[in-house]
Order: C-alpha cells, then structure tokens, then sequence
C-alpha cells in the first residue's frame, strides 16, 4: 500500500518551491506543503481510518534545509492533519525542492504484543489443513511480507472469520482469476485488519466478490469477514493467512510478516502452524492442541 509523489508545486519572488502531490491512492492520505515567511512546512492528512506511516525524501533542494533528519518518518493517526516538517531557506536567492513520499498502513514505531494468540480463521466445527506454514515446504511464500505466513486448504465459498479483534483497513474485492502467473501476484481479493499493537492481519485470495466487511469496521474475534477463493497467485482455493508489522528499511518503508500462534478449545490450547496439521476450530469445550 503506498503511493509515491509525482507532481510539484512551483512559486516566485524570493523562493521557488516545490511540494510533495501524488496520484492518490484509493486510501485517503495526502501530502502538501504551506508556505511560511522562511520556508515551508509539510502537513500530512490522513482523512481515513487506519493509523499510517510516511516516508518522505527530497529529490530536489536547492537553498533549502529540512529542520528535522532526512527521511522525514512519520506516523499519522487516523482522521487527523498534522506537521511532519519544515524546510527553511538558506539563501535569498529563489529555492526549491521535490519530495518523494510512501505510505503503508500501521505504524512502523508499534511494538506488537508478543503474548497475543490467534483463533483459527473459520468457522467453529469445521476442520482443515494447513497446507504451508514455515518449516515445511514452501513454493510461495518468498518474500518478507510473506515468509511467517500460512496457507490453509480449504473449498471456495469457506466462511473466513477474523483471527483477532481489529480494524478493517482494507478491502479488495473485484479480481477474478488466480494462477501461477507471476503478474498475479498483486491481484488477490483480501481483507486486511489492523490490531491495537499496529500488527495487520491478511486474509487473502478470497473468492470475487467475497468480502462481507468494509474499510473502519471494527471487528471481533469470529467475526465473518469474507468467502475463501482461489484469486492472485495461487495454485488452488485456499486461504493465506499471515500476521505484519511495518518496519523502516534504509529510507523507505517495508512490510514484513512475523511469527504467530493459534489457539483451539476453552482453556486455550495453544500450538505453532504446521505443514500438514488437521485442525478443528473449537472454543466452547476443552480441546487438545492438533498433531501434524
């Protein structure tokens, strides 16, 4: 999720400046600047949901400083404008700059909750298999954003219900096809929640139009988020399921997955995903912690 600033905004007199716009993405943050009597300052406006973080460089500057380090990091409450720098003139002859901006949901300051456990994503009584997880073969998961995530097996048309309590900050539900083709990768219906502790939640290759919920919902633990399918890169219906944090990667952002348990039964039973484990979702009776 990020959206890189393409257009610049020029004046005269003493300064000639150029400001951070973008072609917006669908998520409603911008980035623009405000003229002072010394510079300018750097306002960014988050009119969505979602907690979200910036990155922001200058790809030009001329008779200009920034008042605070370069990149700018910045994490952005939702529904909220506020400054995430300055830029002060050094000369009186005409300045300007270009800023080069990303974003991505979550706040790359959050430090996720190492005691949290996760209910399985379906519904109570049914029983599926986990057909990738770390330790076991993998053939798709090879990315960082990707590398802790699971894959359960399961028919197009699965109830999927969310595994933590959350925010809904992201919905995609208008691709058709999956397949091995690498231009798929990108073009998977998902749902993505965002935690308390800035922790995202993935629930991907839902069937189109199998989204049942939408952007700043709040959600609980089981409740229905969408359908399982087999859209994006994927070699057969199933359901990924993976746990993120965004993290500063040199002067950009990234997005990373980390590990996560589940838990089945009441008391809890909690056990690490494996490749081949059957697991049945139960959380009104006592259960056992599934075999591979």
């Amino acid at each position: 999720m990020s959206a890189r600033a393409t257009r610049g905004i020029l004046g005269v007199l003493l300064a000639l400046c150029a400001a951070a716009a973008s072609a917006q993405p669908r998520y409603p943050i911008t980035v623009d600047s405000v003229n002072e009597p010394s510079g300018a300052s750097l306002w960014a406006d988050n009119r969505g949901p979602a907690t979200v973080s910036i990155a922001l460089r200058l790809t030009v500057q001329e008779n200009v400083r920034a008042d605070t380090p370069l990149p700018i990091f910045a994490v952005v409450p939702p529904h909220s404008r506020i400054r995430i720098g300055g830029l002060q003139r050094t000369a009186r002859a005409s300045w300007r700059f270009v800023t080069d901006w990303t974003w991505r949901f979550g706040a790359y300051s959050a430090a996720p909750k190492a005691d949290v456990r996760y209910r399985v994503p379906w519904m109570d009584g049914r029983t599926f298999v986990i057909g990738q997880a770390p330790g076991g073969r993998i053939s798709t998961h090879d990315t960082a954003q990707s590398r802790d995530a699971v894959d359960i097996t399961m028919p197009e048309g699965t109830p999927i219900v969310a595994a933590r309590a959350g925010t809904v900050v992201h919905v995609a539900a208008n691709y058709t096809t999956g397949g091995m083709q690498p231009d798929l990768r990108d073009q998977a219906n998902v749902v993505m929640v965002l935690h308390e502790d800035g922790t995202l939640a993935q629930y991907a290759h839902l069937m189109p139009g199998g989204v049942a919920v939408r952007p700043g919902e709040s959600v609980q633990a089981g409740k229905l988020l969408g359908y399982s399918g087999n859209t994006g890169l994927s070699d057969g219906p199933h359901l990924h399921f993976a746990v993120t944090r965004i993290v500063r990667e040199g002067d950009s952002l990234a997005e990373i997955s980390i590990p996560f348990a589940f838990y089945v039964g009441d008391p809890p039973q909690v056990f690490v995903p494996r490749t081949g484990m059957a697991v049945k979702a139960l959380y009104n009776t006592p259960a056992a912690p599934p075999a591979q």
